[in-house]
């Protein structure tokens, strides 16, 4: 992907990737580091993408935040291309960061953009209030990266068509930014959900004579049949490998999502999910977090066919399992659409 070189550093934010025959690509080690008073800081690549970090001096791949793109002008707010172009590159640089740092990338990540010179982010490196130009999100979920808008907003210059920011301490504007954010959550999140069901459609008779445990246990299930507006635990063959994802609702507006992925296996009786990935969204910040994890637990198979699955914990006591469970043992039934 190319840029062309700005015509003026960007303060203390500015890298040398430009030369007399056009611009360097940046690899994952070209990057500048900006530092904030309480901690967190920004690696900056190309001089308009940065990519916030929890911790600048040793950082990790769950420790990646939001995109963040730094535009030169307010005109650049009317540029359609040039800002999916940055966003997606955006989205480039930190796969191959989060890689090089020994970590699976997310999905999916935030984009925010504000003007350079325009305004100030905040103590932590974030970008907030009308400061924020730009609010998007850049998603694979569902195949090749995709970025949408949900917001750009104009500042003092003002952008023909584009609608203004409004101020920060207006009640309005935040719930209206918030409903927008739900409202792009429901959209991506839905389609993945129609995706994964599509793969976890139930074997027939013979699937279930000729493949065992194994074959029953695709499907989805829930602790009843209205519990699977709520709760959902999806488990698909795709490629070979059996994938797990165990869908959760944290409020009636936000809707399911997936609140743990990743694979099982069936070993000896055993049913073995290892989590690699958590979407999880804070009601009390409005925010959805997603990030990497690491995370296995064990539930002994106590039967499945094919209208119920029955899981223990195998750990018994306070562990993960009963908390995924909520008890020591769950009846699953499945949910049907």
């Amino acid at each position: 992907m190319r840029f062309d070189c700005l015509s003026k550093p960007l303060a203390a934010l500015a890298i040398a990737v430009c030369s007399a025959a056009g611009v360097v690509s940046a690899q994952t080690s070209d990057y500048e580091v900006r530092r904030f008073d309480d901690g967190p800081g920004w690696l900056v690549f190309d001089d308009d993408i940065a990519l916030q970090v929890l911790k600048p001096d040793n950082p990790q791949c769950h420790e990646l935040g939001e995109i963040i793109l730094l535009f030169e002008t307010p005109d650049q707010l009317g540029d359609a291309d040039l800002i999916e172009t940055a966003a997606l590159a955006g989205m480039e640089r930190y796969g191959e960061l989060c890689r090089a740092f020994g970590g699976t990338p997310s999905d999916q990540r935030r984009v925010s953009g504000m003007i350079v010179g325009a305004g100030e982010v905040d103590a932590r490196g974030r970008v907030m209030g009308d400061v924020k130009v730009l609010d998007g999100m850049v998603t694979s979920l569902t195949g090749s990266p995709d970025f949408r808008i949900r917001r750009i907003a104009a500042i003092s210059e003002g952008v023909a068509g584009m609608p203004s920011a409004g101020t920060a301490g207006n009640a309005g504007s935040a719930d209206s930014g918030r409903n927008a954010e739900i409202a792009e959550i429901h959209t991506t999140y839905r389609a993945a959900l129609a995706e994964s069901m599509g793969y976890a459609e139930p074997v027939g008779a013979l699937g279930r004579v000729t493949g065992g445990d194994r074959a029953s246990l695709a499907g989805v299930w829930s602790g009843s049949e209205s519990e699977c507006a709520t709760e959902r635990l999806i488990l698909f063959e795709h490629d070979g490998t059996g994938t797990a994802q165990w869908w959760r609702a944290p409020s009636d507006n936000v809707g399911l999502l997936p609140w743990r992925s990743g694979t099982w296996e069936l070993r000896d009786g055993t049913l073995i999910m290892t989590f690699d990935r958590r979407v999880e969204y804070d009601n009390f910040l409005g925010r959805l977090r997603d990030g990497s994890i690491d995370e296995t637990v064990q539930f002994d198979l106590m039967g499945v066919d094919r209208s119920e699955l029955r899981l223990a914990a195998t750990g018994g006591g306070f562990s993960p399992e009963t908390l995924f469970l909520g008890g020591a043992e769950k009846l699953f039934v499945r949910c049907e659409s």
